[in-house]
């Protein structure tokens, strides 16, 4: 066949042609992908979940509020001296002086800087605020962070947007220099930089040097994989070109400065300076030294590895390097250097890893979702209501001490807010917690014998007789009833009430219920959540408030949480106050010296059964914890004990625990005869009545003296 350069000549064009259109949509591609990353990717950022700031106020016990442990859960640290940086503190005998760190949380008086606590013991009598010489009723301390929402994808990052001209100069001038020096004046890619890293790689026959810009570093980190290939490297240049002839040097640099890693806060990356800058220091980005500037810069290179907490001197050595290049470029002078280089390498201890709370953080998730804020896109910080002590605690003391740990649920309720302190649960694959009959909620239930009917007396009172007397002892009263013939007492209120009237009760304790047949009540099933909602209604005395998570996350639909809607259920308070007192855990019913005071920081105790399982709750006026146990082989003993012990103390913050509405009035009662005990009755009870309804004879017995023991005390016997 001839030679024809003609059609040679052709071909080459079109394959030419084909080429270029091929690198013309590989370019197309590619600063589409740059475009998606600037416009779109690097403007999502992560949601912060938080625990609740605690408030240390005065009046306070540093060791009943366990002050110190939540200081150390925040990362604190004793000082052996004063006091001089952030995350610190020291104390005398009649004082504790805390510097508290830099917190980006803005609107909740999050306070900051070195404060003075004056202690009497361990009260709390004075709080000062060192910076601004003030004194002060209360301070509220930086919240734990729980978790982090992703911005997209399954990444965890700590990451927050800082604009450039608030990242202090000498830090940006410390990265440029150390990263990449001819970064104002490349276009991407510095090609002479990578000639002399290629040169030094190929004389050492391994890679000892990088060359890569800070667009290119960005690029990668931002829309490359992490393999290392030759592939990569190409779309890393083209990308980088692009990112340069596309956008400023102002915003690569602050895209850079906001995403770059720099090192591990537990399983969180630290992506950003801002985040490095406190979770290293405490500090806010305008507050860094120059030695701390320098370690960040220095940091960039091998974040894991330059760090004192493992090789102190290499961290030292490689921040000292960076101070040297801000000395020889005039960003620092002579008595700056010296000092710096003679400061050492400190970064404040790390806090607790976050809590473990995977159910609250989901209850979280589906609340900001129906507020249509996830993914939004704009930063934001969600401060909730969990308390990561109480978290902590219950969490793990379920998983010590329960064979059912991996299907327990345990709910802890602020009743003045509606406000959710701790929240324990299964995941999907578990026990869905649902569950609950008539004897699950028997105290609402016995609301309707002790209401006033048509505005006259209640049919029944805790003394009332309910039961003919027991072989050769007195007739059962309903408070024994309660406690030990709860099938009975059941029976003896649907047919003495009626199922209406009952069923009617459950409703307005927003529980689900219904007539049944033979005269019965049917209650529907509940999720723990719910039947904490009704048993909170009871313990607030009617009082109506939406459960919510937080200060700004809502679990029912409706106005904020942090103050009552003004609704209460239709009973009078007085009447539920007795369905309380009925549920205190009372000492011996000899014993009458504990008084209203002492009751108030007894809590309510109620425990139940139904087919899938058991459910507890206890509660104060101010605080209650609702635990469900599936099972039938459960002890008793030890779900109450469980939950008197993580039961909260009550704090000093929370007023007089007892609350006792108008129109109760409480008696000494014989528990023989049911009527007032006089100063011989061996057997009394401190009982509460509506006003009318008290006993007014005095017992008639004419009891025994009983005999004393041996220890002085007196035996109890029989009248």
């Amino acid at each position: 066949m001839a030679f024809n350069p003609g059609k040679i000549i052709a071909a080459s064009k079109k394959a030419l042609k084909v080429a270029l259109m091929i690198f013309a949509g590989y370019l197309l591609v590619l600063t589409g992908a740059v475009l998606w990353a600037f416009e779109v990717k690097l403007q999502k950022w992560p949601i912060f979940i938080y625990g609740a700031p605690y408030t240390v106020r005065a009046g306070d016990d540093i060791v009943e509020t366990r002050l110190l442990e939540r200081l150390s859960r925040l990362g604190y640290s004793k000082s052996p001296t004063m006091v001089a940086e952030p995350g610190q503190w020291s104390q005398s005998g009649t004082g504790l002086d805390v510097h508290l760190k830099y917190c980006p949380i803005t609107g909740l008086g999050i306070a900051s800087g070195p404060v003075s606590f004056s202690l009497d013991l361990n009260r709390v009598r004075s709080i000062h605020l060192v910076r601004s010489n003030q004194t002060v009723d209360k301070v509220v301390l930086e919240p734990e962070l729980v978790s982090i929402l992703p911005a997209q994808g399954p990444d965890q990052r700590l990451c927050r947007p800082t604009p450039v001209d608030q990242v202090p100069s000498l830090l940006t001038d410390a990265i440029v220099l150390t990263e990449d020096r001819r970064f104002y004046t490349h276009q991407g890619v510095d090609v002479g930089s990578m000639f002399r890293a290629f040169k030094a790689n190929v004389r050492a026959w391994r890679y000892v040097q990088g060359a890569s810009t800070i667009t290119q570093q960005l690029v990668r980190m931002t829309l490359l994989p992490a393999q290392k290939t030759l592939f990569r490297k190409v779309n890393e240049v083209f990308l980088a070109l692009i990112t340069d002839a596309l956008y400023s040097k102002r915003t690569i640099l602050q895209a850079y400065l906001n995403h770059v890693y720099l090192g591990q806060w537990g399983q969180f990356p630290i992506n950003g300076v801002a985040e490095a800058s406190r979770h290293f220091f405490g500090k806010e980005l305008r507050q860094l030294s120059p030695e701390e500037c320098a370690f960040l810069a220095a940091t960039i290179m091998a974040p894991n590895v330059i760090t004192p907490r493992r090789h102190p001197e290499r961290a030292r050595g490689r921040r000292n390097m960076v101070l040297g290049l801000l000395l020889k470029e005039g960003k620092i002078d002579r008595d700056e250097y010296e000092q710096a280089r003679a400061a050492p390498v400190r970064l404040r201890r790390p806090g607790s890893p976050p809590v473990r709370a995977a159910a609250f953080v989901d209850l979280v998730r589906e609340a900001i979702e129906k507020e249509k804020n996830g993914g939004s896109g704009k930063p934001r910080d969600v401060v909730t209501s969990l308390d990561p002590l109480i978290q902590n605690e219950a969490y793990t003391d379920i998983r010590r001490t329960d064979e059912h740990k991996s299907e327990t649920h345990l709910v802890v309720l602020a009743l003045s807010t509606g406000d959710i302190k701790a929240y324990v649960a299964p995941g999907p694959e578990k026990w869905n917690g649902t569950g609950g009959n008539l004897e699950s909620v028997l105290p609402m239930a016995t609301v309707a014998a002790l209401v006033p009917d048509d505005e006259q007396s209640a049919k029944f009172t805790l003394t009332s007789r309910l039961f003919p007397p027991i072989p050769g002892g007195r007739p059962v009263t309903l408070r024994e009833a309660f406690l030990a013939e709860r099938p009975l007492l059941m029976r003896r209120l649907v047919d003495s009430i009626g199922q209406e009237r009952i069923v009617k009760v459950l409703e307005e304790f927003e529980l689900r219920a219904r007539s049944g047949p033979a005269n019965s009540v049917v209650v529907g099933p509940m999720t723990p959540l719910e039947m904490a909602r009704s048993f909170a209604l009871l313990a607030s005395l009617g009082l109506k408030r939406q459960l919510g998570a937080g200060r700004n996350v809502m679990l029912d639909n409706g106005a904020s949480h942090s103050r009552p809607d003004g609704k209460r259920v239709s009973f009078p308070p007085a009447s539920l106050f007795l369905v309380n007192y009925l549920l205190k855990d009372l000492p011996p019913l000899e014993d009458t010296s504990y008084g209203l005071e002492g009751l108030g920081h007894r809590p309510s105790v109620f425990i139940s059964w139904d087919e899938h399982g058991i459910w507890g709750v206890t509660y104060r006026a101010d605080i209650l914890l609702l635990v469900r146990v599936p099972g039938t082989g459960v002890e008793t003993n030890r779900i109450k004990k469980m939950m008197l012990r993580l039961l909260p103390l009550p704090g000093q913050s929370t007023g007089k625990l007892l609350r006792v509405p108008p129109g109760v009035v409480f008696r000494k009662i014989c528990i023989d005869s049911g009527l007032r005990a006089t100063s011989i009755c061996p057997h009394v009870i401190l009982e509460p009545f509506l006003k009318g309804s008290q006993p007014l004879e005095w017992c008639p017995f004419r009891h025994r003296p009983e005999p004393v023991r041996s220890d002085g005390q007196m035996k109890v016997g029989k009248p």
